[in-house]
């Protein structure tokens, strides 16, 4: 039977300072450089790591030759540390926040197309709702997005689903579904804009403004072509810019692959058309990414609050599919 009494006394001795030290210890290569880092002692640091061994009763770390790793019981204690440090950061963050009037400061990082359109009516409707919180949006590939993320340069990453984004230590919520991928063509230009049924190989021969290799289009469109025995389209350019990509269709014969609502987005002004032909191809689902470790931090958290009230309502209704000028299945 648990002893709430003897619960509530541990609860009351231990103190931040020591989870911090302990966390300190976990990632510094030594204790000396945790004694660095916290402008004391190292006799210091090995007291206070002695006085909460003492009062948990179990031993945090053990030695592995020259270095340290956590104990059995302390790999299960430490991510709970962890957490509770980032709230405590959290709660002294709205407490200078309610101080200085402010509600904090929000960066989120977009590495998709699909995310760039998907963000921006989100990011407007949030900020009306919040405008105290300071927006930064930023852009780039999904590597340095994802690694920006770990190392706390962003608070939440906009991206398509990926196995690597698989972890227990990352958040993970849904803001766009699959869509099916369409080939947009100049309306005036293309060769095949007016071709009643192209096929994949009429395709390969037109220039195009493709993906950069390593990311989910670029293989999108390996796969394509696969399909039919084809490497990619030799001609055209590697561009990541939306706009840019904008650009190029609106003025010279170049395709380029998007989803369905980027393809129609694109064609809205009769310059560009999507190409009758079912790519048989869907872009993974749209997600916003946080570590769970930062969850807690207040700007975050109304955000995640924020996207999960709009959770179960797509980025983009339904009827934005239909008339698409993709055939029927």
């Amino acid at each position: 039977m648990v002893n709430r009494k003897s619960i509530e006394m541990l609860a009351a001795r231990i103190k931040l300072r020591h989870l911090q030290i302990a966390l300190a210890l976990r990632d510094a290569p030594t204790a000396k450089e945790v004694a660095r880092q916290a402008n004391v002692s190292e006799s210091a640091v090995s007291k206070t790591l002695a006085e909460l061994e003492e009062q948990l009763g179990f031993k945090l770390f053990e030695r592995a030759g020259n270095a340290r790793r956590p104990t059995a019981m302390g790999a299960q204690v430490l991510p709970v540390m962890e957490a509770l440090v980032a709230r405590a950061r959290s709660m002294a963050e709205i407490i200078v926040d309610v101080r200085s009037g402010n509600q904090g400061g929000l960066r989120i990082g977009v590495a998709t197309d699909m995310g760039k359109l998907s963000l921006a009516p989100l990011i407007h409707t949030f900020n009306e709702a919040h405008p105290g919180i300071a927006l930064d949006v930023q852009t780039g590939g999904f590597r340095a997005m994802t690694e920006l993320l770990q190392q706390d340069g962003l608070d939440a990453l906009v991206c398509y689903d990926d196995p690597t984004l698989v972890s227990p230590e990352l958040g993970r919520l849904r803001l766009a579904p699959p869509q099916p991928l369409a080939v947009v063509a100049n309306a005036r230009l293309s060769p095949l804009a007016s071709r009643p049924a192209p096929t994949l190989r009429d395709l390969h021969g037109q220039p195009w403004c493709k993906p950069r290799p390593d990311t989910m289009m670029h293989a999108k469109l390996a796969e394509l072509f696969l399909q039919a025995g084809l490497d990619l389209p030799p001609r055209g350019i590697q561009v990541s810019d939306l706009l840019l990509t904008d650009e190029f269709i609106r003025a010279t014969d170049y395709l380029v692959m998007l989803p369905v609502a980027a393809a129609r987005r694109l064609t809205a002004g009769q310059a560009a058309v999507i190409l009758p032909i079912d790519l048989r191809l869907h872009n993974p689902p749209t997600l916003v990414v946080w570590r769970r470790a930062h969850e807690w931090r207040p700007s975050l958290l109304r955000f995640l609050d924020f996207c999960r009230r709009r959770e179960g309502q797509a980025a983009f209704p339904a009827s934005s599919l239909s008339g698409s000028g993709l055939p029927n299945k």
